[in-house]
């Protein structure tokens, strides 16, 4: 088992921050990874709803999402299967002494060995998770009123490949 954390701090509130975060059709500015981005059962951000992901790169395959928890604004669990792989993931949206909102997550991962293009499942994991949430936060940044201009998201989106 491989467990992965990461954190990032925007200056968005968790309203405005789970706003972005819960409109999947934005996901692929975050990370142009993504093809078809559907729910497939189930009313969307609802325990036991399924989201079905398809990846376009660096391999072709569908992540089958299923919602364990989610207190919109606050928090989120899902479970995740592809190519083998079976992962658990969470997301806290907490209140930041800045003013602005943490967002964290977290998750543990089960594969069998599995590479992509020579590189580990947890190697790809990780860099994907800090590339999406890196974007992810700076694209709250640049909607938050009177915020001044944020670097631009969306570069570095195949970093992690």
């Amino acid at each position: 088992m491989f467990r992965f954390q990461h954190a990032v701090v925007t200056k968005a509130s968790a309203d405005l921050a789970w706003e972005v975060f819960s409109n999947v059709h934005h996901w692929n500015s975050f990370a142009n990874i993504y093809g078809r981005v559907e729910w497939r059962e189930g009313p969307p951000w609802q325990a036991g709803s399924r989201l079905n992901i398809e990846i376009v790169r660096p391999v072709h395959t569908v992540i089958e999402h299923v919602i364990t928890s989610c207190v919109p604004s606050r928090r989120l669990g899902w479970i995740d299967h592809a190519m083998g792989v079976a992962m658990a993931q969470w997301v806290n949206f907490e209140p930041h002494k800045s003013g602005g909102t943490r967002v964290h997550t977290w998750g543990d991962l089960v594969h069998s060995g599995v590479t992509i293009g020579g590189r580990g499942v947890e190697q790809l994991l990780t860099s994907f998770t800090e590339t999406w949430y890196g974007n992810f936060r700076r694209a709250c940044d640049t909607l938050v009123p009177g915020a001044t201009a944020a670097e631009p998201f969306g570069e570095g989106c195949a970093d992690f490949l």
